[in-house]
């Protein structure tokens, strides 16, 4: 029987954590619609991407939340403070490298005086363009201020690379607001302990030697239709690139909670939130799960002939194993040994 190896970007285990985080996603919530914001960065950026993982993917979050925050704090938009919770996906359905950020995002915003702002235009919290060439804006200017610093490598293109994006029109998708947000958070939920793939969507062709990798075929979709099946094949060598280059660096939370559902905001002002504002926790899943683990009697049975007689033994891993192969940063140095040694004549 499989043992859940624990990590966090496995793409065999952990579905109860997933669900777990779902319900505290969704207890974490406020009653009020929200809209869920898709930020994407242009392919001409994927090489720098490449190279400066763990500071860009930070800047990428931080520059969705600025902007979010700089377009809800302009009277002339919102006036108040959003709430927004990030997750960072770096793949499309077909595996690619493809650098977006899922937001969901409150339609609305608390003010300084604790009175709750709804936006001035329907169904949006700012013009399309605006928040495009806001994003824009402030992801470039955070690059330049690391680029400066000397934080990042930038690479010998960078200034005509920089003209380029800011001519170009730059991905934001905000959709109108809803109240359910079920099948969002679900959305967030389903990559959250896990990488790009999972394995259903792999197949090994023996003959060919080649990986058929399944996926959703957006560009064919119809509207009201789901979208249809495609078959990409791979060079397991290109494959297992693909896969590992989705694996983020170590210690980086993809997922990242701003204004009003960052934990010390929420602290200082719930009590300033209308009762009619907050969401009850949804406690029946963790209660169901409860439940039918007390009232198990024969958890396991076999495959074959259902019987319930077994025994079992639990194979403990090896803890040094991965200190072979990988080297962890940020890790203590090993003592420093003097090799030489002086000789007694």
């Amino acid at each position: 029987m499989y043992h859940s190896c624990g990590h966090s970007q496995c793409p065999l285990c952990q579905s109860i954590k997933r669900a777990q985080w779902q319900d505290r996603l969704s207890a974490r919530l406020l009653n009020v619609p929200y809209i869920h914001g898709v930020f994407t960065l242009p392919h001409e950026l994927n090489g720098l991407i490449k190279r400066n993982k763990a500071q860009l993917y930070s800047v990428l979050m931080r520059s969705c939340w600025q902007t979010v925050k700089s377009l809800t704090l302009d009277p002339n938009h919102v006036g108040g403070l959003p709430g927004m919770i990030s997750v960072l996906h770096t793949f499309g359905s077909d595996m690619k490298y493809h650098v977006h950020v899922h937001s969901l995002i409150t339609f609305g915003g608390l003010d300084k005086g604790g009175k709750w702002c709804w936006p001035k235009q329907r169904k949006k919290l700012a013009p399309f363009r605006l928040m495009s060439g806001r994003f824009r804006e402030v992801f470039m200017k955070n690059v330049q201020h690391l680029i400066n610093l000397k934080k990042i490598e930038a690479g010998f293109n960078w200034s005509e690379l920089s003209k380029t994006l800011h001519k170009k029109r730059w991905n934001v998708r905000t959709p109108y607001p809803t109240m359910n947000t079920g099948l969002i958070e679900g959305y967030l939920a389903r990559y959250i302990n896990r990488v790009a793939i999972s394995p259903s969507r792999l197949i090994y062709q023996q003959q060919e030697k080649q990986v058929q990798i399944i996926y959703n075929d957006y560009k064919k979709q119809e509207q009201g239709k789901a979208a249809p099946k495609g078959v990409k094949s791979l060079h397991p060598l290109l494959a297992i690139h693909q896969m590992v280059s989705h694996v983020l660096p170590p210690y980086f939370q993809k997922a990242r909670y701003y204004g009003l559902h960052a934990s010390a905001t929420f602290k200082r002002i719930k009590d300033q939130l209308p009762d009619k504002l907050k969401r009850n926790g949804n406690t029946i899943r963790t209660v169901f799960q409860i439940l039918s683990d007390l009232l198990k009697v024969s958890p396991f049975q076999c495959e074959l002939c259902g019987s319930g007689d077994y025994s079992m033994i639990e194979i403990r891993p090896d803890e040094q194993y991965k200190f072979r192969f990988l080297s962890l940063p940020y890790g203590r140095s090993p003592p420093v040994i003097n090799s030489f040694k002086s000789i007694a004549p």
